[in-house]
């Protein structure tokens, strides 16, 4: 009798231990960017989760290339809390399909946690199928001349079936955005991006994606990016 309630002790010992061990858990490691333009930097935020009784520790985070870069507001999560990371990835000269797999790595599990983004990048986006953005850069410039805190895009769906849009990256921090909820056959839509008053003295660069209901579920990627230029005096 004294056995068994010595192994009942040490089972149940081994699972408050073992539960008592903190644990990475990202509840959506892939995305895929879809079509977008060459030259962009595109962004995503991923959610990262505490989940155990512990302190998580993320030690590094290694995304294989100076291109991509994935800081920490903070290198620990405290139990069964969670956090925002976001990678800014410039694709620079790439074209056709790309591809990233982002390691974590933590304090407790021997082998990194692994992600994977993917995406089409193309010399003309003019040519994304089934529906094309113009502009497919939002550009919400400043110069001496002029600044430019707002624009209008459109989106032509080029197929013969209405197909629904949908923003699947993070709302914007930075500019309220107009999207329509959907293109008809053969025809066109416009939305509209506007900065908001917080960020017309900031300069950033970021993204939005959306998904097009054809049936391989396209996405689409806009690079969105906010720059002060100097003009020159002749």
């Amino acid at each position: 009798m004294k056995k068994l309630i010595t192994a009942a002790i040490l089972v149940l010992t081994s699972v408050v231990i073992t539960h008592s061990e903190p644990r990475l858990v990202v509840p959506a490691p892939v995305f895929d960017f879809g079509f977008t333009p060459q030259g962009a930097m595109v962004v995503h935020r991923f959610w990262f989760k505490s989940v155990g009784t512990d302190t998580l520790k993320i030690n590094e985070i290694k995304t294989g290339c100076s291109c991509a870069l994935m800081p920490l507001d903070r290198d620990w999560i405290a139990p069964g809390d969670s956090m925002e990371v976001s990678i800014h990835w410039d694709l620079k000269r790439s074209l056709g399909g790309v591809v990233r797999f982002p390691r974590v790595f933590t304090n407790v599990e021997p082998d990194p946690i692994k992600l994977q983004l993917t995406g089409t990048v193309l010399a003309y986006p003019d040519s994304a199928r089934p529906v094309s953005i113009r502009p497919y850069r939002f550009e919400l410039s400043r110069s001496s001349r002029k600044d430019i805190d707002s624009l209008t895009f459109t989106l032509t769906n080029h197929s013969r079936q209405d197909l629904a849009i949908k923003l699947i990256s993070a709302r914007p921090e930075e500019y309220e955005l107009i999207l329509p909820d959907s293109a008809h056959a053969l025809s066109s839509s416009t939305g509209y991006v506007k900065l908001k008053p917080e960020f017309v003295d900031s300069e950033f660069q970021t993204s939005l994606t959306l998904l097009i209901s054809d049936q391989g579920n396209t996405h689409l990627t806009i690079p969105v990016r906010r720059k002060f230029y100097t003009v020159k005096e002749k």
